[in-house]
């Protein structure tokens, strides 16, 4: 996931129109099912994306990449821009993730749901934890 989330994402277009550019019918509905569980509402799945958040540009963001079934995911402070009542949501489509996570964070939270190894980077290199 970027840095500057616009370095990614077209500002003009919805989040519809950037997750689905074919026009098939059931990509479509797939990309609003992951949207809906995003919490996205109707509104902010079709207005430009330059109008949303920076919490809901990363989210979406996350969706891009799960619909394009990327393998591995590498996330730097994924939570960084998601409120804490955002954050489970994050969690719960993280776990279901079926590929390799290479994640860092200082949200304790966030590691503790997610990750299945934690490695703490220390003027010693690095130290398993978990």
């Amino acid at each position: 996931m970027p840095q500057n989330y616009e370095d990614r994402l077209d500002s003009t277009k919805t989040p519809i129109e950037f997750l689905e550019r074919t026009g098939n019918k059931d990509a479509i509905t797939k990309a609003y099912t992951h949207l809906g569980s995003m919490n996205f509402t109707k509104e902010e799945m079709h207005q430009p994306i330059k109008n949303l958040s920076g919490g809901q540009k990363a989210k979406l963001l996350l969706v891009k990449m799960i619909l394009d079934q990327c393998e591995i995911l590498i996330l730097d402070e994924p939570t960084r821009n998601f409120s804490p009542l955002t954050t489970p949501v994050l969690c719960r489509s993280l776990t279901a993730f079926d590929g390799v996570i290479i994640s860092i964070s200082h949200d304790r939270r966030y590691l503790h749901e997610i990750a299945t190894t934690v490695y703490d980077l220390t003027s010693e290199g690095l130290m398993k934890i978990k």
